[in-house]
């Protein structure tokens, strides 16, 4: 197998993002926990900085990411043919000057037949971030088939797991200092619905945000019929909570992965479960996952 290699491109400029319907030449949607089998393609449009991994790319951006958790990306492809490739890790659309690469890694898929050779790579959200798109570019020198995914139920694998074939394939961004990802370029993306003719977007507040001993500003956007995002920020601390809700009929799920006090990820989440009233407020109860006999309530209501 060829040896890893690491570069990083940057790019500077303004983006501009808007949900639309219309897609790029390889550019290719990727909602979290789902998969896209593509070939790598020429004419993407990338900047010359992006040749160094080949005249041949796709683009993936991948969404909806949560500040705070953690993912795994898993790359599969079939060894033995040498072609050289590479793939990053970036905030905002890689073919405008404002995005920024975090991170790159050259391979290579080696002259040893392997099918379903995977690569997996480890990585996190900063709380801090404003955008829940991550964009990934994986560029070859010839057409390469590859499928590619995300997910936020990592498997559990480490920098020192190996493959069926006895070689490490799993890059962890987090000791290479490079995670967690700061995304603030990407825009939101509310879910793949939108660009098929979704029905709109139903926005619940902002309310104010109380449960126990802390206040704050919370507000729902229904993105589908079972589908949801939160916006939290409880008062007297800088962190925006950017959450994935669970909605069936008049209830509601969320849960927090984020310890605002300390502006980092949860040891042990906070679920949260309620009810949306005819007037859009909601309320309910919530638990520590460590915790679960224990319940407290909580409420969203107008100001």
């Amino acid at each position: 197998m060829a040896k890893k290699i690491l570069f990083t491109v940057i790019a500077f400029g303004i983006v501009f993002y808007l949900t639309s319907a219309s897609a790029k030449t390889g550019y290719v949607d990727i909602p979290v926990n789902s998969i896209q089998q593509v070939t790598t393609m020429s004419g993407v449009g990338l900047p010359p900085s992006y040749g160094g991994t080949g005249e041949f790319h796709a683009v993936f951006k991948i969404f909806p990411v949560v500040p705070g958790k953690r993912y795994e990306a898993t790359l599969t492809y079939h060894a033995g043919d040498n072609i050289g490739y590479g793939i990053s890790f970036g905030d905002g659309d890689p073919s405008v000057r404002d995005s920024v690469s975090f991170v790159g890694i050259g391979h290579g898929t080696g002259s040893r037949v392997m099918k379903d050779k995977e690569e997996k790579f480890l990585f996190s959200i900063s709380p801090q971030s404003t955008s829940n798109v991550l964009y990934v570019v994986v560029g070859s020198h010839r057409p390469l088939n590859i499928r590619f995914s995300v997910t936020d139920r990592p498997s559990g694998v480490t920098k020192e797991s190996k493959d069926r074939w006895g070689y490490f394939y799993v890059t962890d961004f987090h000791d290479r200092g490079t995670a967690p990802f700061l995304l603030k370029r990407g825009g939101y993306v509310a879910a793949q619905a939108m660009a098929t003719g979704a029905p709109a977007v139903r926005i619940f507040g902002p309310y104010a945000f109380l449960a126990g001993q802390f206040s704050g500003t919370i507000k729902l956007a229904q993105i589908s019929e079972n589908e949801g995002i939160i916006w939290l920020k409880i008062d007297g601390y800088n962190v925006e909570e950017i959450l994935n809700a669970v909605i069936r009929g008049s209830e509601l799920k969320f849960v927090r992965t984020i310890d605002c006090r300390f502006n980092a990820p949860r040891t042990h989440a906070q679920v949260f479960t309620g009810q949306i009233a005819p007037d859009g407020t909601f309320s309910g109860s919530y638990f520590n996952d460590y915790e679960s006999v224990l319940i407290y309530p909580w409420q969203a209501q107008k100001r």
